[in-house]
């Protein structure tokens, strides 16, 4: 017991010293807390920081995606109104009553030839309801070639009990004084359960055609 007393003894003077080495450095003690928060605080910062550092990343792709896909719009918009503007100024969309000869001898038959701006086609026929075989309106499509004229296909159905389908082919002749038109005609029949569009058929005529625009008054 004797020997733990001076143990106690310097035990109780370290700690009075230790003590007082605080209370005198206040701000030194409590340097290590206030480093080791701020340490902390960098580091969410800097995490902070990566984030919206990879925010402002995303936005920006996000940003130039929107902008590239509005260049997109932007020029097939601008396409679409090239190809509107070339079929509003294309002066061969429009109807056009025509005489259909063959080959001038004598007339086949009187027709409404519409060309549309979306390069579709359709045609009535005056033979379409007889006497001889009767067939529907026809329905098909036309392009322009690179000389200027344009080519025309389209397909009519024959009724009962001639039943069967008929492709026409046009030929428009460039250069033709305004608001008319005019070219030539291959009649080719086909079975009811053939492909028309795949070569093939009987021609069955040649013709000509002239026509002149139909406007209103």
């Amino acid at each position: 017991m004797k020997r733990l007393v001076p143990f106690f003894a310097v035990l109780s003077i370290c700690l009075l010293a230790c003590l007082g080495w605080v209370a005198g450095h206040p701000q030194t003690a409590s340097a290590h807390f206030a480093f080791s928060d701020g340490d902390d605080k960098d580091h969410d910062r800097g995490h902070d920081g990566d984030k919206d550092r990879g925010d402002d990343h995303d936005c920006r792709k996000d940003d130039r995606d929107h902008d590239r896909k509005d260049e997109g719009d932007h020029d097939r918009k601008h396409e679409g109104d090239d190809d509107r503007d070339r079929a509003d100024h294309d002066a061969s969309i429009g109807s056009f009553l025509a005489t259909v000869t063959n080959y001038g001898t004598n007339v086949a038959s009187r027709s409404v030839i519409t060309l549309h701006r979306d390069r579709t086609m359709s045609v009535i026929d005056s033979n379409q309801g007889g006497p001889g075989t009767q067939f529907s309106s026809q329905l098909g499509a036309w392009k322009r070639g690179c000389d200027g004229a344009m080519k025309g296909r389209t397909i009519d159905f024959s009724f009962p009990p001639s039943a069967g389908i008929a492709r026409v082919d046009y030929t428009f002749d460039a250069d033709q004084p305004e608001d008319t038109i005019k070219g030539t005609i291959v009649l080719t029949t086909f079975p009811l359960t053939a492909n028309p569009l795949d070569g093939g058929g009987t021609v069955v005529g040649h013709f000509e055609f002239t026509g002149t625009r139909i406007k209103v008054p």
